[in-house]
């Protein structure tokens, strides 16, 4: 589903439509994929009433609240250059208030050397991390952007891992932002293909392959557009009122 800035930006302003609906989509997938156990239901209930209903980790409700916000943000940024200065504002958006805010470490990138559980990859060092993500946004503005450039930036930017945390939520922040303003497809990444998507960067990152990445964004891709079909009307009204 392809929707483009002028119409994402109307469609943040019309209540309780579809604008809400993708928010909760791309939001309760792509927590869930960082360990958050807040049900869509929860979800909802902390987007409309400001309620929290569950029982759930202080930095879970506290980051999944960030991240409603920086939804928005993301949507009311859109056409701004991705620079670091945008990402270091997503990024101390999402992170503030947690435990990585009390220790001065967000909005920046990182001090002190990460690594991820169960594999073998090794990740940027972060005296190379200010480097490193110049030459990924330079390559990032001379390419074709379509969804090959979209996916290798991601397995990039993830190998990279520039921030202490919250890399891959800032990751598919990314992602969106890419689509929404080519006029790609919406791109959330599903729940349901979780292990293929963490393998597909997996073999991205270890092998310079992104066509298994590129196969599990299309299935994301198609998934999203079955669960939206009914808002269809509605995007190609706001779409038709733009142009």
């Amino acid at each position: 589903m392809k929707i483009s800035t002028s119409s994402m930006k109307k469609l943040s302003k019309i209540k309780n439509s579809v604008y809400d609906a993708i928010k909760i989509e791309y939001l309760y997938h792509s927590n869930k994929l960082e360990g958050s156990t807040f049900s869509k239901e929860n979800l909802i209930d902390l987007l409309e009433t400001k309620k929290v209903n569950g029982e759930h980790f202080l930095d879970d409700v506290i980051e999944t609240r960030n991240s409603l916000e920086l939804f928005d943000e993301v949507i009311n940024t859109l056409g701004e250059p991705l620079d670091k200065y945008l990402l270091w504002n997503w990024h101390r958006i999402l992170k503030k208030g947690s435990v990585d805010d009390e220790i001065g470490n967000i909005g920046k990138w990182k001090k002190y050397e990460n690594k991820l559980l169960n594999t073998d990859l090794k990740l940027c060092e972060p005296n190379l991390v200010e480097n490193s993500i110049f030459n990924l946004l330079e390559d990032w503005k001379a390419s074709k952007k379509d969804l090959s450039a979209i996916a290798n930036f991601h397995q990039r930017f993830e190998h990279i891992h520039p921030f202490q945390d919250g890399n891959g939520r800032i990751g598919r922040f990314i992602i969106l932002k890419q689509c929404i303003e080519n006029n790609i497809d919406l791109i959330a990444i599903d729940d349901e293909y979780n292990k293929e998507y963490k393998n597909a960067l997996y073999v991205a990152q270890s092998t310079n392959n992104v066509n298994p990445l590129i196969d599990v964004f299309t299935k994301c891709q198609n998934r999203l557009d079955e669960k939206l079909k009914d808002y269809i009307s509605v995007i190609e009204q706001v779409s038709k009122e733009e142009n």
